[in-house]
Formats: structure tokens, C-alpha cells, sequence
């Protein structure tokens, strides 16, 4: 009976954030309809969802190089995030990047700062385009991709921690 009693706490902390989560999840099927990848979001205006591929991302004006990221963070502070897996994220990631896997991204964009530079990456710099698709569907214009991903980061003599 004490048990229970000092879990009551727990217990209801538990269930009101199921509850949010819940209603998170409801407002963005709502908005951005029932794609299971966040990749899937309306673009262009349309009412239906529909993926984001990387010919819709335009490469040039969304990829920052290893050496154009080095020089823009000497003026201005740079979110980075990685939109791999866990097991990827453990394997290796910049210092200081956010961990954003790309399924949760639609829930997790508010934690960005719209007055910094965001650079998101991956392993070859794909998935990341998505990313960025998304973000600058959200009014985010100032978010890239890292060129190459982290196999580009590495190549220059990038610090990778783990």
C-alpha cells in the first residue's frame, strides 16, 4: 500500500505525458497527414502529403562544405544535427551536435534556434537533405546539409567523439 502510494507521483507524470504526446502526434497527422516518415510533408502548398525527395531539395543553395561550415563558425554559432539512428549516433558524431533521428524530427524542431546557423548530417548527406527540406518548410532558411556527411567531416580531419 506505501508503494503505491509513493508511486503515485510517477504514475500520473507518466500518464500526462502520454497524454501530450498524444495530442502532438494528433496535431501533426492533423497538419502534415498520416506519413509514417517525417520525410512525407506537404510541399509546395499541396493539402496531401507526399515525400520530400532529394530532387526537390536544391543542392547548391542547401550544402555547406567541410571548409564553408569552418569559416562560418569562426563569425556565428552552428547547431548541428545528426539525423542518423541511435546505433550510428553511438558509432560517432560531431561534439556538440544534437541527436535528431529523423523520426523525430517533426516532434523535436521547436528545440532548434531560428537565430543560428543549423547544419544537419548523416553518413553521405541524403537523409540530411530531407531534413533540411523540412525544416525550410517550416520557415528555417538558414539550415544546410554538411556536403559528403560525415564521411566529408572525417576526410577534412573533423573531430568525431563518441
Amino acid at each position: 500500500m506505501l508503494r503505491r502510494f509513493l508511486n503515485l507521483p510517477f504514475t500520473v507524470a507518466s500518464k500526462a505525458a502520454k497524454a501530450f504526446q498524444d495530442r502532438e502526434d494528433a496535431k501533426t497527422r492533423e497538419r502534415y497527414g498520416t506519413a509514417s516518415d517525417p520525410g512525407m510533408v506537404p510541399v509546395g502548398g499541396q493539402e496531401t502529403a507526399r515525400e520530400v525527395t532529394e530532387a526537390q531539395v536544391d543542392a547548391a543553395a542547401t550544402t555547406l562544405s567541410v571548409a564553408d561550415i569552418r569559416a562560418q563558425a569562426k563569425t556565428r554559432p552552428i547547431a548541428y544535427v545528426d539525423v542518423r539512428g541511435l546505433s550510428d549516433w553511438n558509432a560517432g558524431h560531431l561534439r556538440g551536435a544534437a541527436h535528431m533521428p529523423m523520426g523525430e524530427i517533426n516532434v523535436r524542431v521547436s528545440e532548434l534556434a531560428w537565430d543560428q546557423l543549423v547544419v544537419a548530417y548523416c553518413d553521405d548527406g541524403r537523409v540530411s537533405a530531407q531534413a533540411v527540406a523540412f525544416f525550410r518548410e517550416r520557415g528555417m532558411e538558414d539550415t544546410f546539409v554538411l556536403g559528403g556527411g560525415l564521411a566529408a567531416w572525417r576526410a577534412a580531419g573533423g573531430e568525431v567523439v563518441r
